[in-house]
């Protein structure tokens, strides 16, 4: 067997024989084989270890196919032993070692059947950033040894908490830890140092593409919408003496989000994460669902500004006894609303982690030229965004709001 690796794979390796991590996470630059070592590395698991299901997840099962299986594939060529030792059923996306019996196998977080069903001795998260955190806790439960996961810091997001975790490790990697990096994508990557006079004199410099990609480290990014939210306590929130209204933004695949809003009456909204959570996980409706985690929404009838495009869940839900309203929409409606909370004070509870995704990663569009349009990008996880602009909105007109 002959791998050509590179200190990350030496890295991994001695992090996993250490027997000390549960998470075994490589973030860093783009091109620093951060998750071309850990399949590497899973190779020679495969072959040494009898009976390991080892199992490699993305966001969606064709995106895992399309991209990682296709690297796990390109290793195995590189050497006909390789290439000999596994063989592979492409319908179940399988590889499976000839000596040892032990699997790996690449899936998908959008199959909730294989979230919830599948047990793995092994799991691996590549762009673990895409994924929710209640999904990662369901396959991590389902782990019985080793997690790994990797990612570009592109943004600050919930796994960030793990970095408190005694039985977590963080690595760290560039383009310079991988030699065989080819040198047109060095080029590249270089081409975006700002401090660089012929890259600014070319016009590629961009400091956030240089600190995320070449240098690996976070960066905010310069077309996000929102600015200096700022975090308080669940317990701080839950003593506002404040009214308390809620905001829903409807989904099916994507989440219903519910979020819970309290105005201070002068330019402050505090805003509560209360639900996050695509339609084929609620139990029940999403009137049934509601009522039996926050029954008192609707016990005390309290206002509940929902989607205002989704008027027959609406009915449905002044049927079940909620005060459903419609948010205020129409021409320019998302253009003010981003424009009014960008005026206001806004923070969120510490227990919000999908708030905080949302709002570092809610941004403008930008066009062929770089330069920025305001409006909003497509595909983009904005569904607590827009929650919070329908309830704060809908609050601006119900009580005549003009931030001070």
């Amino acid at each position: 067997m002959k791998l050509k690796v590179t200190p990350v794979y030496q890295t991994i390796q001695n992090k996993y024989d250490a027997q000390t991590w549960r998470q075994i996470v490589c973030m860093g630059g783009s091109r620093s084989s951060k998750s071309w070592s850990i399949l590497q590395f899973f190779i020679t698991l495969l072959l040494s270890r009898r009976n390991l299901y080892i199992t490699v997840w993305r966001n969606t099962a064709k995106t895992c196919r399309s991209t990682v299986r296709k690297d796990f594939k390109n290793i195995l060529a590189h050497d006909n032993y390789l290439y000999n030792a596994f063989i592979e059923n492409k319908t179940e996306a399988t590889f499976t070692s000839k000596d040892t019996g032990s699997v790996i196998v690449f899936e998908g977080a959008d199959d909730i059947g294989k979230v919830l069903g599948l047990a793995q001795d092994i799991s691996f998260f590549n762009e673990v950033t895409e994924f929710n955190e209640d999904v990662y806790l369901q396959i991590t439960q389902r782990t019985a040894e080793t997690i790994f996961a990797d990612y570009n810091p592109s943004k600050n997001f919930w796994f960030e908490r793990f970095r408190n975790d005694p039985r977590t490790v963080f690595t760290h990697s560039t383009y310079e830890d991988n030699p065989f990096c080819p040198s047109e994508i060095v080029e590249q990557l270089n081409s975006y140092n700002p401090n660089k006079q012929e890259n600014i004199d070319s016009g590629t410099a961009n400091q956030y593409m240089y600190d995320v990609y070449c240098l690996g480290i976070r960066a905010e990014r310069p077309n996000k919408i929102y600015h200096g939210w700022k975090r308080l306590p669940d317990k701080f929130f839950d003593r506002i003496p404040s009214d308390s209204y809620y905001a829903l933004d409807f989904g099916l695949s994507s989440p219903n989000a519910l979020v819970e809003i309290k105005f201070d009456g002068k330019r402050t909204f505090y805003v509560k994460e209360l639900l996050y959570l695509p339609s084929d996980r609620l139990n029940g409706s999403i009137s049934e669902t509601i009522h039996a985690l926050y029954p008192h929404i609707k016990d005390n009838s309290s206002i509940l500004i929902c989607d205002s495009a989704k008027q027959a869940v609406i009915d449905s839900m002044l049927l079940d006894g909620f005060y459903a309203v419609g948010a205020i929409k129409g021409s320019g409606s998302v253009d003010a609303g981003i424009s009014f909370i960008q005026a206001a004070e806004i923070y969120y509870t510490d227990g919000s982690d999908n708030i905080q995704m949302e709002e570092e990663t809610y941004s403008y569009q930008v066009d062929r030229h770089g330069k920025t349009i305001d409006v909003p990008e497509k595909n983009q996880e904005d569904h607590l965004m827009d929650a919070i602009r329908y309830g704060i909105m809908y609050l601006k007109h119900l009580l005549g709001i003009e931030l001070k």
